[in-house]
C-alpha cells in the first residue's frame, strides 16, 4: 500500500512538472509541434530556439517517465488488489433457513470436536439438510451414513458475545476416531 502511495504522488509531481515545462514553452510563444525554422528553411529570429529545444527535450523524457511510472502503477495496484483478496477470511455463511436440531454433547477429539462443534450450537444446515427438509433428522442420519470420511458443509447458529451468528464449520464423519457413532456428538430436535 505504501509503495502505491509513494508511486501515485510521484506521478502527481511528474504531472505538475510538465504542466510548468509546457507554460515554460508557452511563455515562448510555440507549443510541443511548431517548427522552428522559417518557410525559408533557416532558424526563426523571433523565438529562443535552444531554449525551446532544451524544454521540448525536457517533455519528452518526462511524458516517457510518465508513461513508465503509469505502468508501474497498475502493477503495483493488480499486486495490491491480489495481496488484499488472498488475505481477506471468508465470512461465515448465513443459511436461509431456521435451526432444526441442537448439539447436546460433544466427546473430546470427536469428529465433532475437531470440527469445532459445541454444546448449545444449533444446527441450521447440515450438508444438504434443512428445517424445511429434515424429516425428523431421517435425512440427516442418512447424509452422515452417505458421507463417511468426506467434508459435509454444517451452518450451525451460535451465541458470540450475546449475538446470534451463523458459522460454517466442516465435518468428515468416521468410525476411526476412538469412541461410539460416527460424529462424536448428541443432535436433538428442536421441537416446531
Amino acid at each position: 500500500m505504501e509503495t502505491t502511495q509513494k508511486l501515485v504522488k510521484r506521478k502527481s509531481e511528474l504531472e505538475s512538472e510538465i504542466r510548468a515545462l509546457e507554460l515554460d514553452l508557452k511563455s515562448h510563444g510555440v507549443n510541443r509541434t511548431e517548427p522552428l525554422l522559417d518557410q525559408d528553411g533557416f532558424p526563426r529570429s523571433d523565438i529562443d530556439i535552444v531554449a525551446i529545444v532544451e524544454i521540448r527535450r525536457s517533455l519528452n523524457y518526462k511524458q516517457n517517465d510518465l508513461k513508465a511510472l503509469m505502468a508501474e502503477i497498475e502493477q503495483s495496484l493488480v499486486h495490491l488488489h491480489q495481496q488484499q483478496l488472498s488475505s481477506k477470511e471468508p465470512e461465515p455463511k448465513k443459511a436461509s433457513g431456521r435451526p432444526f436440531a441442537r448439539i447436546s454433547m460433544v466427546a473430546p477429539n470427536s469428529p465433532a470436536s475437531d470440527a469445532g462443534f459445541l454444546v448449545g450450537d444449533t444446527i441450521v444446515k447440515y450438508g444438504s439438510v434443512e428445517f424445511e427438509n429434515h424429516d425428523g433428522l431421517k435425512l440427516l442420519i442418512k447424509e452422515t451414513t452417505e458421507n463417511i470420511d468426506k467434508k459435509i458443509t454444517v451452518v450451525v447458529e451460535r451465541v458470540v458475545d450475546g449475538e446470534p451468528r451463523h458459522l460454517q464449520l466442516e465435518l468428515v464423519p468416521n468410525r476411526g476416531w476412538g469412541g461410539d457413532g460416527l460424529l462424536g456428538c448428541y443432535i436433538l430436535p428442536i421441537s416446531k
